[in-house]
């Protein structure tokens, strides 16, 4: 780091001698070390499980997808604990239906779907370090099923 300082300050001071030099230096690692430093924030687990409605989970040819959208409601009156996501994510399940995703703190709205059912969505609260269970039962949805129970194929 010295040698950074050095680099930087080269020039300007290299006719001042040694003890500018070691002035400087002094001067910005007291600055340096007087930054307050604050952890990361730490992100909260959104997980659970895509079923239909007797609680098996759905298959990954329905293809269960969780769609992920911040809510940035309180942001503008200075809530610092909703600091969310920039893009909506989306998420597929595993072959058990599962899925898990890390997600800063904030408020999010969760749309649950898959083929042939309902959709399912809720908003959530997700705080640092919090584990958030949500599974989602899916209905079959009237309308899909009958329409593809009249096609011949």
């Amino acid at each position: 780091m010295f040698q950074e300082i050095d680099t930087v300050m080269g020039s300007l001071f290299l006719q001042s001698g040694g003890a500018m030099r070691s002035l400087i230096k002094s001067l910005c690692l007291i600055l340096l070390f007087s930054i307050p430093c604050t952890p990361a924030a730490q992100n909260g687990v959104l997980h659970g499980t895509v079923m239909d409605s007797h609680g098996v989970p759905l298959p990954q040819d329905l293809k269960p997808r969780i769609f992920i959208h911040w809510d940035e409601s309180g942001m503008n009156i200075g809530l610092k604990s909703n600091v969310g996501i920039s893009q909506d994510m989306s998420l597929e399940t595993d072959s058990d239906g599962k899925f898990e995703v890390n997600l800063p703190s904030g408020f999010y709205d969760v749309f649950v779907s898959a083929f042939g059912f309902s959709p399912r969505c809720r908003k959530i609260r997700i705080h640092s370090g919090e584990s958030i269970d949500f599974d989602a039962k899916l209905d079959v949805n009237l309308g899909v099923q009958k329409e593809l129970a009249d096609r011949p194929f």
